[in-house]
C-alpha cells in the first residue's frame, strides 16, 4: 500500500514538473518559454492552432518535412494529407483545411506553380482535396491563413510580379473571390507565414528592410533625366512585422522588436490577446516553436 501511494505521489510530482513553464528569455514586453516540442525535437516550423494543440511541419529525424499534430504533452501524431501537400503552414476553419501544393496542370508558360488546396480534416486525415479555382495557374500562391470567423483568407502571391499579401473573400455561395492587396514586398525579399491577429491587424515574417544597400538601378525618362527605380539591398534575417488597417487602408509594416532577435524569426501565432507561439531559430541551432506571454 505504501509503495502504491509513493508511486502515485511521484507521478504527480513528475507531471507537475512537466507542466511547469520553463522561462528561457525575457524582455520588457514578453516572456518566452520552452514547449514540449522545443524540449523534445527540432526542425519544427509553421504552427497552426488546432483543437488543444498545434499542427506544424517538421523534418525532425527526417530529410523531408511532414505535417504533425501535437497536444504539447506527448508524442506527436502524423497528419495524413497525401502527396499534394508541398510546404509551409496549413490553416484551419472548423473542418476546412487549406495548404500549399503544386498545380497538376501547367501554366500558359509550361510551368507548375504553387497553389492553394482545400480539404476536409477528420481524425487527423485530410480528405476531399481540391484546388481553389480563385488561384490562377499562371501564378504562385503560398502560406494561406484564415480569419477567425472564416470570412477572409490571406495568401502570398506573385500575381503582380513582386511577392505580396493578397486577401481572398468568402462570398455568399461559400466560394473564394479576390479582395484587396494588403502589402507589396520589395524586390527579391520574401513574405512568409502571415497570420490574422484580428480583422484589422496582420503579422508576418519577412527579410525585407534588412542589410546594406548593394546597388541602385536607374531609369531614364523621355527628357534624359535619370531616376532611381530600384534599390538593391543585402538580405538579412527574417523578422516579425505587424501591419494594421486604419480608415479602410492598410498601413506600412512595422517591425515588432519584442519578437525579434539576431536570428530568423519565422512566424507568430496568437492564442489570445496575451499569449501565443513564436517560431524561431534562436536556440539549439534549429527552428523550433516556443510559447510566449505578453506583459501587461
Amino acid at each position: 500500500m505504501r509503495n502504491r501511494i509513493f508511486i502515485i505521489v511521484l507521478l504527480l510530482i513528475n507531471y507537475a514538473i512537466a507542466q511547469e513553464k520553463l522561462l528561457i528569455s525575457e524582455n520588457n514586453d514578453l516572456r518566452l518559454f520552452e514547449t514540449y516540442l522545443s524540449l523534445n525535437s527540432g526542425g519544427n516550423i509553421f504552427p497552426t492552432i488546432y483543437n488543444e494543440g498545434l499542427i506544424y511541419a517538421s523534418n525532425h529525424e527526417n530529410n523531408n518535412y511532414k505535417l504533425l499534430y501535437s497536444d504539447l504533452k506527448s508524442e506527436s501524431q502524423k497528419i495524413k494529407i497525401g502527396s499534394k501537400y508541398s510546404l509551409g503552414a496549413v490553416t484551419i476553419f472548423k473542418n476546412e483545411i487549406y495548404f500549399t501544393g503544386i498545380t497538376r496542370k501547367l501554366s500558359t508558360s509550361g510551368t507548375n506553380n504553387f497553389t492553394i488546396y482545400k480539404g476536409i480534416i477528420e481524425d487527423f486525415k485530410v480528405k476531399k482535396i481540391k484546388r481553389l479555382p480563385v488561384c490562377s495557374l499562371n501564378f504562385s500562391y503560398t502560406y494561406p491563413t484564415i480569419s477567425k470567423d472564416g470570412s477572409k483568407m490571406l495568401v502570398v502571391t506573385n500575381e503582380r510580379g513582386r511577392l505580396h499579401l493578397l486577401e481572398f473573400i468568402r462570398n455568399k455561395d461559400n466560394q473564394w473571390e479576390k479582395g484587396e492587396v494588403v502589402y507589396i514586398s520589395h524586390p527579391e525579399f520574401e513574405i512568409i507565414n502571415p497570420t490574422f491577429y484580428n480583422e484589422n491587424t496582420i503579422y508576418f515574417a519577412s527579410n525585407t528592410y534588412e542589410g546594406e544597400i548593394t546597388g541602385v538601378v536607374y531609369t531614364s525618362d523621355n527628357e534624359g533625366n535619370n531616376k532611381i527605380s530600384e534599390v538593391i539591398r543585402e538580405q538579412g534575417s527574417f523578422n516579425i512585422y505587424k501591419i494594421e488597417r486604419n480608415n479602410l487602408a492598410w498601413g506600412i509594416p512595422i517591425k515588432q522588436d519584442m519578437f525579434n532577435s539576431d536570428f530568423d524569426e519565422l512566424g507568430v501565432v496568437f492564442i489570445n490577446e496575451n499569449s501565443g507561439y513564436l517560431n524561431s531559430f534562436r536556440y539549439s541551432n534549429t527552428d523550433n516553436i516556443y510559447y510566449f506571454e505578453l506583459k501587461e
